[in-house]
């Protein structure tokens, strides 16, 4: 995203910690759709090809979105979705005892994508510590990735309405720039990475659900 852009979106996201509920909804909708009409403007702009992309797809591991000595599930969900939404892609690094979640993408997604994160893993927080103080660290797992779940399903079915908007006016041109992204990000993640899919995991399907319920509580359009 431009300088300007990213600057009031994270604004806006201030705005959204509001204790004021009409006004933290209303900054948290606006906010991303203009993520999401910003990203789609800029693909237009570069439809032809990568290589004339002035913004190109990198491996950004010096720029990760959180280290740690341990990555909770929930964190690499939201992350993988997140970078989904925004035409990335994340991975997790292990480097020496440390962990990464890396993002691969252009600096403009990737700068969106980091936005988004830092403000909804203090919301998802805040959402699981506020539900239940003393349920168990696996009580607590489940409910965020219900929690995760719920907002990544907000945010896909706001960034479709904005690709809508946008396909009613130039459907042909909208679609190609699309395509042309995903398929340059996917030659380089194939030409350049060896991931691996990650495991499945168990969770507490009482605390999950509680999580998908609470998730509708975080003011992000539907």
């Amino acid at each position: 995203m431009s300088e300007a852009a990213l600057d009031r979106v994270r604004k806006l996201l201030a705005l959204a910690e509001s204790p004021n509920v009409n006004e933290a909804a209303a900054a948290a909708a606006v906010a991303q759709r203009l993520i999401a009409k910003h990203r789609l403007e800029r693909l237009l702009e570069a439809e032809k090809a990568e290589a004339n992309d002035p913004d190109p797809i990198v491996d950004a591991r010096d720029e990760p979105l959180m280290t740690g000595k341990r990555l909770r599930v929930w964190k690499t969900i939201l992350a993988s979705a997140l970078a989904q939404i925004n035409g990335c892609q994340a991975y997790t690094w292990v480097h020496g005892k440390e962990r990464s979640i890396v993002l691969i993408g252009r600096g403009r997604d990737r700068e969106a994508v980091q936005a988004l994160w830092d403000w909804l893993v203090r919301r998802i927080e805040w959402l699981s510590a506020t539900h239940a103080t003393v349920k168990s660290r696996q009580w607590h797992k489940g409910f965020r990735i219900g929690a995760v779940q719920t907002i990544v399903e907000r945010l896909s079915a706001a960034n479709d309405d904005v690709v809508d908007e946008e396909s009613q006016t130039a459907l042909v041109r909208v679609d190609r720039a699309i395509s042309t992204h995903e398929k340059a990000l996917e030659a380089f993640v194939s030409a350049r990475m060896r991931l691996k899919k990650g495991r499945g995991v168990r969770i507490d399907m009482g605390a999950y659900d509680s999580g998908r319920a609470a998730g509708q509580t975080i003011v992000l359009p539907s």
